[in-house]
């Protein structure tokens, strides 16, 4: 298991440098055709995703092999993710 982690978390290392490649390469050049911010918009909204299946993978792969700590670590994740992505959530605890 460890090395399917490993593998995919290379996978998303690389679609994650891309993804900032070609931000920085808008900013750069300034491109210029029709859509571009639309499409700079889903890009940085997959960015902000992968880099927290980024580090879920690499967390994964650490504790792969060991149950409760592998268990706590998910929760862990689950937190951090609930606790980004949906704030109106967190007065309510």
């Amino acid at each position: 298991m460890k090395k399917f982690f490993n593998v995919l978390g290379q996978l998303v290392g690389f679609l994650v440098i891309l993804l900032f490649a070609f931000e920085l390469a808008h900013d750069m050049f300034n491109f210029d055709f029709q859509g571009v911010d639309m499409i700079l918009d889903i890009f940085n909204t997959i960015k902000i995703y992968l880099v927290y299946v980024l580090a879920g993978l690499a967390g994964l792969e650490l504790v792969s092999g060991k149950k409760v700590l592998g268990f706590i670590y998910f929760l862990i994740l689950a937190f951090v993710i609930i606790a980004t992505f949906f704030q109106d959530i967190l007065p309510n605890f």
